[in-house]
């Protein structure tokens, strides 16, 4: 069985206000349409979560087995409940049968502050 871990970190000194984040996920040679049907499904759900504020999906253009996905939730709780949801554990189980990606696919952002 596989061994990776999904599930990612959710640190408690994030700064309030809206969770930005990126994932950028490469299919296994072969799988390219099993895991963009799977990320098309998660996409539609997670829009649905009442804590959601964006997500999108993309598949590279140069690369057709690599996905990047766009996402901000309204607050750290709103993530930490996203993550909790029946769909998102769905798609670790996809995740796990046609990509090499693991937790450290997720990339936690801080938006840069403005004058």
């Amino acid at each position: 069985m596989n061994d990776r871990q999904f599930m990612p970190e959710v640190s408690d000194d994030l700064p309030p206000g809206e969770r930005p984040m990126v994932a950028v996920v490469r299919a296994i040679p072969g799988h390219e349409d099993q895991l963009a049907t799977a990320i098309t499904a998660l996409t539609a759900a997670v829009r649905r979560e009442p804590g959601c504020r964006e997500f999108r999906s993309f598949r590279d253009v140069a690369h057709p087995g690599t996905f990047h996905l766009y996402e901000i939730y309204a607050d750290t709780d709103a993530f930490r409940a996203h993550l909790a949801t029946g769909h998102v554990a769905h798609f670790f189980t996809e995740l796990a049968r046609h990509s090499t990606a693991d937790a450290g696919a997720l990339t936690q952002l801080i938006e840069l502050a403005t004058p």
